[in-house]
């Protein structure tokens, strides 16, 4: 079995006094690996993290020998004063302000960027030792973003992937990091970088473009994407039915009386924006003064970085407001704010969140935050909280029916925890059941599987291709005389334009002509492969006289001009994933103007071209996850296109239409070459398909740049017609 080396900061153990041994420590990234499993994704983990040199070298040698779950840890050793220097003085005090937008507290160190790059290399010296040639890297956040350049510059054949846990920042933002070039550089040597949500994979595109000076051709050739991560839900769920948790629930419900509880738990850090969270709350009980005595804030604050001066005064800040409001509208019967500045218990944490009715996340910045996603899965039975959340936190992008608010505009936050409060019970209850059907189906694991699944499917089709050019790189047509060509072509976007809506495709007159002696042309055996349905390609081809083949649905039927007969490829007509997908299709296209689905019998497609570019990109991408999440166990596929997403039977597929087309050739009728051209992602299984077989030899051509499955490719549509009339001119028909 291949082995992931999951490389991060710090390895997930804690050496626990009691027991004289490590235990498993928790966090969203130890709850995605312990429940991975090694025979589902093919991957052995080991996880290698940092240690300092003033541990204990026995309690170094007993790590190395305890298995975690799935996991072995590999601990690499640093001088604890670089280590100090590089967390302290770069990651916590400049990385981690600046990419939270509070530039006001950036330090920066020089002393700190040396010691950062010092780390960095020996991180990558230590996976260097370690890595096996068919291991995978993954490597994980804001602490170690040179290692993947540093281990590259050595070892250029290791795959390695990267995922960003903390905001990305706007290139206004970004540029403002001295080192920002050395950073992107580095991140650009991997083979996938991961982010939480789509506006920071903008956000770094932009960055690679402006910074860097690349433009968006050759930012298509790196991979990045998007991977919310999500939490342990059945952890969570059986926290809820704990019986300790209960009797918690039963004791807070009798502290609680009749009030309403808004819930708040937050590190101390001056990127979840508990000063304006509690600034809103006061303006609630103002401008709500029947609310008073009935509404109280339980705001739990985890002590962190207690020996910086500015998380001191972040924490005095706290206290002062919390006395104000406590002070102004409390009572001998009635405190507004409770205020609880310590840790609490996974079983006092779970009963929190089932006794509230509502949970506030006013993060200024912030990654994720699975707080938010925990107090969703642990919601009691009859009871149905909601979530205030903040827009600037990336959960916002998976709770969809969370109350968003701007945590900025305080009048606007205390108006939105008015709905939350008042919102009605079926209200409530459909919101949130809504958001527990997603987390039931996306847990941290399957965040973790997902992710690795797709960095292997990038170095999987990571060939280097090769572009088609009027001279020398068309020399492989030189020996096409009277040889018999097979050519697969796609429609869209390869032989027509793409266009806004598909019904206003127009076939040039030129492409036509071109057709029409391609038709006449005996050597020419000419199939048309296409996504489109079968009415569409009879009356563009067959009505026009163009003797054609042709594959309709991505392969679902086929038209044979031997028999001028439709052929169903697909076992069966019955989809029973088809009336869900429609449903969720028929909503997103309800919340996009200008969108539209297409039915096309084995997929359905929604068709997002005429919609605002940046609100149905960011839709977009949502569908796409909520799909492709949701039907993992459906016989489907789920497509991503030029603004269309796509649900087709996995059986509608161009590389099973071309193998099926293949199989069915009598001897006098094989060629001598096969030449396949296309521009979209359902095309990569139809280059696949021919680049593994060996019975003919096969050119794929890729129309525009980006990864692929082609051995060539050509600039883009418009170089289509040329290609053909050269291919003609070299079989002496033109």
């Amino acid at each position: 079995m291949t082995r992931c080396l999951l490389v991060s900061n710090r390895l997930p153990v804690a050496y626990d006094d009691k027991s004289q041994s490590f235990i498993q420590s928790s966090g969203g990234l130890v709850s995605a690996i312990k429940g991975l499993d090694p025979m589902k994704v093919g991957y052995e983990v080991h996880w290698m993290g940092l240690m300092t040199d003033d541990v204990d070298s026995e309690k170094i040698d007993q790590l190395k020998s305890t298995t975690f779950g799935h996991f072995k840890c590999h601990p690499i050793i640093v001088p604890r004063a670089a280590y100090s220097s590089y967390y302290n003085k770069y990651c916590n005090n400049v990385i981690w302000p600046l990419f939270h937008y509070e530039r006001s507290m950036v330090h920066y160190s020089p002393s700190g960027w040396k010691n950062y790059q010092i780390i960095n290399q020996m991180v990558a010296d230590a996976i260097l030792e370690e890595a096996r040639d068919d291991d995978t890297i993954w490597i994980h956040d804001f602490q170690l973003m040179l290692v993947p350049g540093f281990v590259k510059a050595k070892r250029p054949d290791l795959k390695i992937g990267f995922f960003l846990h903390i905001p990305f920042p706007s290139s206004e933002i970004f540029r403002e990091l001295p080192q920002r070039k050395e950073i992107l550089d580095s991140l650009l040597t991997c083979d996938l970088v991961g982010f939480h949500d789509l506006s920071y994979v903008t956000h770094f595109k932009s960055c690679v473009t402006r910074i860097l000076g690349q433009s968006p051709e050759n930012t298509a050739e790196r991979k990045w994407g998007v991977y919310p991560i999500s939490i342990d839900t059945p952890h969570f769920q059986e926290l809820a039915q704990a019986d300790a948790t209960k009797a918690l629930v039963e004791k807070y419900l009798t502290s609680k009386g009749d009030k309403k509880w808004v819930l708040g738990v937050d590190r101390l850090d001056y990127i979840k924006g508990l000063v304006m969270k509690l600034r809103a709350f006061k303006d609630f009980l103002r401008k709500n003064p029947e609310n008073v005595g009935k509404v109280q804030m339980v705001q739990v604050v985890i002590p962190s970085r207690t020996d910086v001066p500015e998380y001191r005064l972040l924490k005095e800040r706290i206290e002062q407001i919390v006395s104000s409001i406590n002070g102004e509208f409390g009572s001998p019967t009635y405190m507004p704010v409770s205020y609880i500045y310590h840790s609490v218990t996974p079983n006092e944490l779970s009963a929190l969140y089932q006794v509230s009715d509502v949970l506030h996340v006013g993060s200024r910045r912030d990654g994720m935050n699975l707080v938010s996603l925990e107090y969703v899965v642990s919601q009691r039975e009859n009871h149905e909280g909601t979530v205030l959340l903040s827009e600037f936190a990336g959960a916002h992008s998976t709770l969809s029916y969370a109350f968003s608010i701007n945590p900025w505009d305080i009048e606007g936050t205390a108006r939105m925890m008015g709905e939350a409060l008042h919102c009605p019970n079926d209200v409530k209850k459909e919101r949130m059941q809504s958001m527990q059907r997603f987390l039931d189906t996306y847990t941290s694991s399957d965040w973790a599987q997902v992710y690795l699944r797709d960095l292997h499917k990038e170095i999987k089709v990571k060939e280097e291709t090769v572009p088609v050019t009027s001279e020398g790189l068309f020399s492989w047509m030189k020996n096409l005389r009277q040889k018999k060509i097979l050519f697969f072509c796609d429609l869209d976007g390869t032989l027509l334009p793409i266009a806004r809506h598909p019904s206003e495709v127009q076939m040039r007159d030129k492409t036509t002509k071109i057709l029409h002696e391609i038709a006449q042309n005996e050597r020419f055996q000419f199939v048309i492969v296409s996504g489109r349905d079968k009415e569409f390609l009879q009356d563009h081809f067959v009505t026009r006289n163009l003797n054609f083949s042709l594959a309709a649905c991505h392969g679902a039927y086929s038209f044979s001009r031997k028999d001028e007969k439709w052929h169903s490829l697909v076992p069966t007509e019955s989809h029973k994933w088809r009336e869900g997908v429609l449903e969720v299709l028929k909503m997103y296209t309800n919340r996009t103007p200008g969108s539209f689905i297409e039915d096309k019998g084995h997929a359905l497609t929604w068709h997002y071209r005429s919609s605002p570019p940046g609100f149905a990109d960011f839709l977009a991408n949502k569908l796409y996850i909520e799909l492709e999440e949701s039907l993992t166990s459906q016989p489907v596929q789920v497509m991503r296109g030029k603004k269309v997403i796509e649900v087709k039977s996995i059986h509608a597929n161009k590389g099973t239409f071309v193998q099926h087309w293949l199989q069915q050739l009598h001897d006098n009728e094989k060629p001598d070459v096969i030449v396949a051209l296309g521009d979209d992602t359902t095309d990569e299984d139809m280059f696949s398909a021919l680049q593994d077989q060996n019975d003919f030899s096969a050119y794929c051509i890729k129309v525009g740049s980006g990864k692929t499955n082609a051995r060539y490719y050509i600039k883009d549509q418009a170089t289509v017609d040329p290609l053909l009339e050269r291919m003609l001119t070299s079989l002496g028909g033109h």
